[in-house]
C-alpha cells in the first residue's frame, strides 16, 4: 500500500481574456414574425391580468418560459430590460423548471419589472417584427447573423443594430410569457410559504390584504417566509397567487423504526474518555443512564412547553445515533472502521416531530455557540418529498451555515415508510442540502436498503452523496437505546458512520473539510463509477464508502494518490507543471481520476439556479499549445467550444459543488504520449451566476489518483520530482498523525 500524499501546489491566478463576440441565434433556433406576434399577445395578457387584480406591488412579476435549460450568457438581454444602467439579469427573482418529463424540462425564470418596461418591450417587439418582415422575409436564423458572411441593412428603424439583434436573439430562446403560479401543493396541515422578494415587507402585505388576525395566524421567518395553516394558505393562493414563490411542509418528523426482538441491557466495558475528537449530534433527547454516558456531553435543548410533555420514547432515536458515533464498532464488529471512539456533544432538540423553522433556529444557535465542532450529525427529516423546483427552507439554512462557517453537516437520506415503494420516493428535507454530505443506506451486500429514497435534487444535483451500511428490515445493525442493545435499520443509522470518518479526517488527520469530503466521495466512486450504468445511481449516490478508514487514506501500490487544497480568487486558478513520472519510453503509463469539492454561497430565492458560483475542473496532460487535454474532455470553457447548458450540466456537472472526473479503466489501456516533454496540469475555472466579477476567494479541495497500467510503483519518483520543484509533499501516515494528534491534546503541567 502507498500512503496518501498531501501536495502543496503553487497555483497561479489568470484573468478571463475571452471577449464575447456579437450575439447570434443558436444553430437550431429561429425567430419568426408569427412568434413575435404570439409574444406580444402574451405580454398584453400579462398586463391585462395585473390591471384586473388589486394593486399590491410597485412592479410586475412575470415569467419568461424559455425553450431550453438556458445558460446565463443566453438569457434575455434586451427584452424586458429596465431603463437606465440596470441589466435584465439584475431583476431576476426566481427560477424553476417546467413540468416536462425528466431530461426534457426547460427553464422558467421570473423577472420583476415595471409596467412601463413591458409596454416599451411590446413597442420594441413590433419594430423588430417589422425589421424581420422587411429585411429577412419574416424569419431570422443563425446564418442571417453569421457575420461577416451575411450583411444586413439595419438603418431606418428606431432601434440600433445591437438592440435589433439582441431582441431577435432573445425571442429565439423564449417560448412564452406568463403570470407566475405555483403548480404543486404538498399534502399538509401547515405550510411554509415563501414570497418573491420585492419592495413589499411581509407585514405591509398582510395589511394590504386586510388579514383577520383572529382567524388567520402566522409566524414570520426571515423577510420572505411565513408559516401558515391550510385555510390561510388557501386565502393567500386566492388573493395573491402570483406572489408565492415556494411552498413546503412545516414539520420535520422522526419515524421510529419497529424494534425486532427484546432489547438486551448488556454491561459493556468502555474506558473513560480522554482527548478523542468531538462530533456534534442534533437529534431527539439522550438517555444518560446508558453505559457510554461519560462520552456524551448532553444538552436538553427543549423549550419549557416541550419539556412539560416529554415522553419516554423521545430518548430512543438520539441515544441510538450517539451510540454508533461513540462505540459503533464494539456493537457491530464487522463495521470496525479503524477510527476508534468519538466523544459526542449531543443536543436534544425535539421528540418525534418539530416545526422546521423552530428546528432551524435551534441549529443556528447550537452551531454558532460551538465553533470548535467541525462535523455535525443530523438524522432528522421530513416525510414529504423535496420539491423539483427549490431547495427546502431547512436545507438552505444548513447550506448558508456551511458557506459561512468551517463546518460540515452529515445528513441521513430519509426513509420511505410507504407500503408500496414503486417508484421510490424522492428524498425528504433537509437531505437536499447541497453543501452537506447526504447518506443513504445499503444492505451488507451493497444493494440499496428497501426503504431508501432517491435523488436527484432540482432535477440535476447528485443527492444522496454516498451510501453506507444502515441495515434493512431483515438484516439490521446494532445500536444502543435506553433499554439496551437493539436491532435497528434506517438512513439515520448509516449517517453516523460517515460522521465518524469525516471527523477522523478533519480532526485527527488535520485535513480541510473540502479535502475530507472529496476523499470520501472519491473512495465511494473509485474506478467503477464512470463506467457504471448502475440502475441505483440516484439511490446510492457516488457509491458505498469503504468500511476501513485506511482505504480512504492510502492507496494501492500501483497508484499515486494525492490531495491539493487551494483558493479560487480569479477566473482561472492554474498549475501546468505537475511532474507525473514517465516510463522508460518517455510516455505516461496511467489512467487518472480526480474529485473536486467546494462550499459555494447559495441563494434559495433563485429557485433551481441555487448555487451562486461554479468551479469547473480540468486535469490532464499539458498539450503543445499550453492547454490541458482533460481526462473528462471538458471543453466548455474554451473559446471555440459550442456546448449548451443542458450538455454542460449532464457531462461536466456545471453548477454542482462536487466534480468527479475519470478515465474508464480498461484491460488494455496504453501509455499516453508526452506533448513536447510537457507535464500535467490542473485548471479550476470560476463563474458567477448573477455577477461577472469574482470578489471573494472560495476554498476548494481535490484528490487525484493515477493508476500505473503496468503495475509499477512510481510514488517515490513523484515525491522526488515534486520536492525538486520546491513543493512540500507530506505522506499522510495514519499512525504518525494519530500520535501527533494525541500529543497536541495533552495538557502541559508547569512545575
Amino acid at each position: 500500500m502507498n500512503h496518501l500524499l498531501q501536495v502543496k501546489l503553487r497555483f497561479a491566478n489568470e484573468k478571463n481574456k475571452q471577449r464575447p463576440g456579437a450575439r447570434n441565434l443558436r444553430v437550431r433556433d429561429d425567430t419568426t414574425s408569427e412568434k413575435i406576434d404570439a409574444l406580444i399577445d402574451d405580454l398584453n395578457a400579462v398586463l391585462r391580468y395585473y390591471r384586473g387584480v388589486p394593486k399590491m406591488l410597485d412592479r410586475i412579476l412575470i415569467d419568461v418560459n424559455y425553450n431550453d435549460i438556458i445558460a446565463k450568457s443566453n438569457r434575455i438581454k434586451e427584452v424586458l430590460k429596465p431603463a437606465g444602467s440596470v441589466q435584465t439579469n439584475d431583476v431576476v427573482v426566481g427560477a424553476r423548471f417546467s413540468n416536462a418529463p425528466a431530461g426534457e424540462e426547460n427553464h422558467i425564470i421570473t423577472y420583476y419589472v415595471d409596467a412601463a418596461t413591458i409596454e416599451r418591450t411590446i413597442q420594441e417587439l413590433r419594430i423588430a417584427q417589422k425589421f424581420l418582415e422587411d429585411r429577412l422575409n419574416s424569419k431570422a436564423t443563425y446564418k442571417n447573423f453569421n457575420e461577416p458572411d451575411c450583411e444586413i441593412d439595419y438603418s431606418g428603424y428606431e432601434l440600433s443594430k445591437s438592440q435589433l439583434r439582441h431582441i431577435v436573439v432573445d425571442c429565439s430562446v423564449i417560448d412564452s410569457f406568463s403570470v407566475p403560479r405555483i403548480s404543486e401543493t404538498p399534502e399538509s396541515d401547515t405550510f411554509l410559504v415563501t414570497f418573491y422578494q420585492t419592495e413589499l415587507p411581509l407585514e405591509k402585505l398582510m395589511e394590504k390584504l386586510k388579514v383577520d388576525e383572529t382567524r388567520y395566524r402566522y409566524s414570520s421567518y426571515g423577510k420572505d417566509t411565513i408559516s401558515v395553516t391550510k385555510d390561510f394558505y388557501d386565502f393567500l393562493e386566492s388573493h395573491v397567487p402570483y406572489m408565492i414563490s415556494m411552498i413546503s411542509t412545516d414539520f420535520s418528523q422522526i419515524t421510529i423504526d419497529q424494534i425486532v426482538g427484546a432489547p438486551t441491557r448488556d454491561e459493556i466495558d468502555i474506558p473513560a474518555p480522554s482527548n478523542e475528537p468531538v462530533i456534534g449530534v442534533i437529534d431527539t433527547l439522550f438517555d444518560e443512564s446508558v453505559y457510554f454516558h461519560d462520552w456524551v456531553e448532553n444538552t436538553d435543548y427543549l423549550s419549557d412547553i416541550e419539556r412539560s410533555i416529554v415522553r419516554n420514547d423521545w430518548k430512543n432515536h438520539g441515544t441510538e445515533v450517539s451510540s454508533i458515533i461513540v462505540d459503533g464498532p464494539t456493537l457491530n464488529p464487522w463495521l470496525d472502521d479503524g477510527c476508534g471512539r468519538f466523544r459526542v456533544r449531543h443536543f436534544g432538540v425535539c421528540g418525534d416531530r418539530i416545526s422546521v423553522p423552530r428546528l432551524v433556529r435551534k441549529i443556528k444557535e447550537i452551531v454558532t455557540h460551538n465553533p470548535d465542532i467541525h462535523v455535525w450529525n443530523l438524522s432528522l427529516g421530513t416525510e414529504d418529498e423535496v420539491s423539483k423546483n427549490f431547495i427546502s427552507f431547512d436545507a438552505a439554512v444548513l447550506d448558508e451555515l456551511q458557506f459561512q462557517k468551517n463546518v460540515l453537516f452529515v445528513i441521513s437520506g430519509t426513509n420511505d415508510e410507504q407500503q408500496n415503494r414503486s417508484p421510490r420516493m424522492r428524498i425528504g428535507s433537509p437531505a437536499d442540502s447541497l453543501n452537506a454530505v447526504v447518506v443513504n443506506s445499503v444492505k451488507r451486500s451493497g444493494i440499496p436498503a428497501s426503504y431508501s429514497r432517491e435523488g436527484t435534487v432540482l432535477s440535476f444535483f447528485n443527492k444522496p452523496d454516498v451510501s453506507y451500511y444502515g441495515g434493512d428490515y431483515d438484516e439490521r445493525i446494532v445500536a444502543y437505546s435506553p433499554y439496551g442493545k437493539e436491532d435497528v435499520c434506517g438512513t439515520s443509522f448509516a449517517a453516523p458512520w460517515i460522521s465518524r470518518k469525516l471527523c477522523y479526517m478533519i480532526d485527527v488527520m488535520g485535513l480541510p473539510r473540502e479535502v475530507a469530503k472529496a476523499l470520501l466521495i472519491d473512495s465511494a466512486a473509485d474506478w467503477d463509477y464512470k463506467a457504471s450504468t448502475h440502475l441505483h445511481r440516484n439511490t446510492l449516490g457516488y457509491g458505498v464508502v469503504p468500511i476501513s478508514i485506511e482505504k480512504l487514506l492510502s492507496t494501492e501500490s500501483d497508484e499515486i494518490r494525492f490531495v491539493v487544497y487551494g483558493t479560487s480568487e480569479s477566473y482561472r486558478t492554474t498549475n501546468y507543471a505537475i511532474p507525473v513520472p514517465k516510463d522508460e519510453d518517455g510516455k505516461y503509463p496511467y489512467i487518472a481520476r480526480a474529485t473536486l469539492c467546494y462550499f459555494p454561497e447559495c441563494t434559495r430565492s433563485q429557485g433551481v439556479d441555487y448555487t451562486g458560483r461554479e468551479l469547473s475542473l480540468q486535469f490532464g496532460r499539458v498539450k503543445a499549445n499550453g492547454a490541458i487535454e482533460d481526462i473528462n474532455d471538458n471543453v466548455q470553457d474554451e473559446e471555440t467550444a459550442h456546448v449548451d447548458e443542458r450538455q454542460s450540466r449532464k457531462d461536466f456537472r456545471k453548477w454542482e459543488n462536487t466534480k468527479f472526473i475519470s478515465k474508464v479503466l480498461k484491460r488494455r489501456s496504453r501509455p499516453a504520449k508526452s506533448y513536447e516533454d510537457r507535464l500535467w496540469g490542473m485548471v479550476i475555472t470560476s463563474k458567477l451566476r448573477l455577477g461577472s466579477r469574482t470578489e471573494n476567494g472560495l476554498n476548494f479541495g481535490a484528490v487525484v489518483t493515477l493508476r500505473e497500467i503496468n503495475g509499477v510503483n512510481r510514488i517515490q519518483d513523484f515525491i522526488r520530482a515534486c520536492t525538486l520543484r520546491g513543493w512540500i509533499v507530506n505522506e499522510l501516515d495514519i499512525q504518525q498523525k494519530l500520535e501527533l494528534y494525541n500529543s497536541n491534546q495533552e495538557d502541559i503541567k508547569f512545575e
